[in-house]
């Protein structure tokens, strides 16, 4: 006998009860942040895995410290060129889909470098690599505000960029200790098959958007216009100097500290030598405890103290002393982590709604200055050793230093 209308109507249609939503959105949401932080924790790993190899690509190809530091110069310039070009895409891609092929495709390209014999196919190889890589930095921020709720964004964003910096630690850590055992191509094929297994987990547990990509607007000059305003900015301006000589200094300092290690006195094997990048454990607890203190004390003391101890390390590094030498990186690194990490978030806040294309141009700065700077500092070890890479660090501390005098006490927002 079939259902009478009325009979119809009073039956309820069926629905999640709200503990079993709330359970699957507690499920989603730990999903997305294992999700993040193995991607950090690949794109950092893809990208300066080569830095422990920069003394070997000397030795093999013969270009000296200044070029064998292009294979991650241009790296990081090719991610800031990316990065400019993602932020304008950012909301209007399937940005899941995005970040997975970027960061297989640069898997592959890091794949390449094992195989070439010419030094201009590495840095070609190297080169593509960084364009994919520069793809996933502004789109992870702009997935993970779409993706997790307001109140939870914080632990998000920490969990993608404690990644980041673990990720960069074991990637330098791991290939120095492959090299010793079966050499730096087998190390490079290493890093790039354990990025693809990365990548293949984060196609498997990172949640789709939450929403559609949203269409093209008609007329893109609308984020050069924001751009060239944000850069009219003097506080933002101040801020993106200080994110390209943050990245400068540290850049810098480890890409030739690795040649000191390898030569006299230390004459460390590359196993050993790869230890250094241990310090990175200071910085990752730095970060966290600089936000918090500069929630409460202002970004520019913060700054001021980090700025600090990144000159306090850089003096305690001088002599050809190995203790003093890592204890010297160890407050550098911490330093560094601190200079970063607040004045990123500075950028944030006193962006406004313009925060997107702020943090852009930030980490445009950031990656041109690791670039152009760790590529100079090769000139400087060249022309005086570790006295020379010291006196170009030292130099760029004088410079940021100038930078935060000028820095208001109160921060002010910028509004749109």
């Amino acid at each position: 006998m079939p259902l009478s209308p009325t009979a119809t109507s009073a039956t309820p249609p069926p629905s999640t009860p709200p503990a079993t939503a709330a359970a699957d959105d507690a499920a989603r949401l730990r999903r997305a942040n294992a999700a993040l932080f193995v991607l950090g924790f690949v794109t950092f790993w893809l990208l300066y895995c080569v830095q422990p190899l920069l003394p070997l690509f000397d030795a093999e190809f013969g270009v000296g410290a200044a070029r064998s530091a292009l294979a991650l110069s241009l790296a990081t310039g090719a991610v800031a060129v990316a990065i400019a070009a993602s932020v304008v895409v950012a909301a209007h891609v399937d940005r899941r889909r995005l970040m997975v092929a970027a960061l297989a495709l640069a898997a592959l390209c890091n794949a390449a470098v094992a195989w070439v014999d010419h030094w201009g196919a590495l840095l070609a190889a190297r080169t593509a690599a960084g364009l994919c890589l520069g793809a996933v930095p502004a789109v992870a921020m702009a997935y993970v505000a779409e993706l997790v709720p307001a109140a939870r964004l914080g632990r998000s964003m920490g969990l993608y960029v404690a990644g980041t910096a673990l990720g960069g630690m074991a990637g330098r850590v791991g290939v120095a200790f492959v090299v010793e055992a079966a050499g730096w191509r087998a190390a490079i094929l290493g890093v790039s098959l354990i990025g693809l297994l990365g990548v293949g987990l984060i196609a498997w547990r990172l949640p789709r958007p939450a929403s559609a990509p949203l269409p093209l607007p008609p007329d893109l000059r609308l984020h050069l216009r924001t751009a060239i305003r944000l850069l009219r900015e003097p506080a933002l301006r101040r801020l993106y100097a200080c994110g390209a000589l943050a990245a400068g200094l540290f850049v810098t300092t480890y890409n030739y500290a690795g040649f000191r290690l390898l030569g006299a006195p230390f004459a460390l094997s590359p196993a050993q030598a790869g230890l250094i990048f241990g310090c990175y454990l200071c910085g990752v607890a730095a970060s966290s405890v600089a936000g918090g203190l500069a929630d409460r004390h202002g970004p520019r003391r913060v700054l001021t103290a980090g700025l600090g101890l990144t000159a306090l390390g850089l003096l305690v590094s001088l002599p050809a002393w190995l203790p003093g030498f890592v204890v010297g990186l160890c407050l550098l690194t911490a330093g560094f982590f601190a200079l970063h990490a607040v004045a990123s978030a500075t950028v944030s806040r006193q962006a406004g709604t313009d925060r997107r294309h702020a943090t852009a141009l930030y980490l445009l700065a950031y990656y041109i200055g690791s670039s152009v700077f760790g590529w100079l500092g090769g000139a400087c070890w060249e022309a005086g050793g570790w006295l020379g890479v010291s006196a170009a660090v030292g130099a760029m501390v004088v410079i940021f230093g100038g930078l935060i005098r000028t820095m208001p006490r109160p921060a002010s927002v910028i509004r749109s």
